[in-house]
């Protein structure tokens, strides 16, 4: 059976494709992956924490592979004229391309920091007065940071020194509706992928060095992911689910 499998177009969930082009490849941003995904468009795919929280009664987790961090993950990297506690009444800017990081920024600075900005605008840049980027643009804006911007904040370490757990950007899932026989197959084609994905690392960050950074930087990268979702990621799952419940932050942004 062939699937239309959700691809995400960064650099961080390459490992999981080098045998799945036997299925229907679509790639495209965590937000926009979400929007198909909620429309029935895709039938597996790596799913935004968010997006997945939003549509589980649609969705199931398969395999226990996600993207996780604990203390860095360097792709999610919020950019500030100010200090996070300063940023009361602020404007802020959210890339058009988040389902999950803008919602874990919201915890942090409504209620870590207690903090509560004007606005979180999507699209928002030069105007703003701190913003929020991830993925292959974060990557790059390390090398490049914005100089009106200088306090700049890693919303994995955020995270990791509030609650001392993992966070989980993503997680791949599948259509409940599928055929058990699909899942299965799926289930087993995802694992012997991602297993030759990490052997390949080193290619990997050599095709996407330059504008992001060095083979060596990239290889680096990668290899801190928390691929593989384990027992504290699922701690770190929870305690997110919990508090963006608890606060509404589903609603659509």
């Amino acid at each position: 059976m062939k699937l239309v499998i959700g691809q995400i177009s960064y650099l961080n969930s390459q490992p999981f494709y080098p045998l799945l082009g036997e299925h229907r490849l679509v790639a495209m941003p965590p937000r926009r992956l979400g929007e198909l995904a909620a429309r029935g468009e895709i039938d597996a795919g790596i799913m935004a924490t968010v997006d997945y929280l939003s549509l589980s009664d649609r969705y199931e987790p398969i395999a226990d592979l996600g993207i996780a961090n604990r203390e860095e993950v360097r792709s999610i990297i919020f950019f500030s004229k100010r200090p996070l506690a300063e940023l009361g009444g602020a404007r802020i800017g959210v890339t058009e391309e988040t389902s999950t990081s803008v919602r874990l920024l919201r915890l942090i600075l409504e209620l870590r920091e207690g903090v509560q900005p004007k606005s979180y605008e999507r699209g928002l840049r030069g105007e703003a007065d701190a913003y929020l980027v991830i993925g292959n643009e974060a990557l790059a804006a390390r090398h490049a940071p914005p100089p009106a911007f200088p306090y700049r904040y890693d919303l994995a370490s955020e995270w990791w020194s509030w609650k001392k757990l993992p966070f989980v950007f993503a997680l791949w899932a599948v259509k409940r509706s599928l055929p058990e026989s699909a899942k299965t197959d799926f289930a087993s084609l995802l694992e012997r992928s991602f297993s030759k994905g990490m052997t390949e690392i080193d290619l990997i960050a050599g095709r996407y060095a330059g504008q992001l950074g060095t083979p060596e930087d990239l290889a680096s990268y990668l290899r801190n992911f928390h691929y593989r979702l384990g027992a504290e990621e699922k701690k770190g799952f929870s305690a997110f689910e919990q508090l963006v419940r608890e606060r509404n932050l589903l609603a659509p942004f």
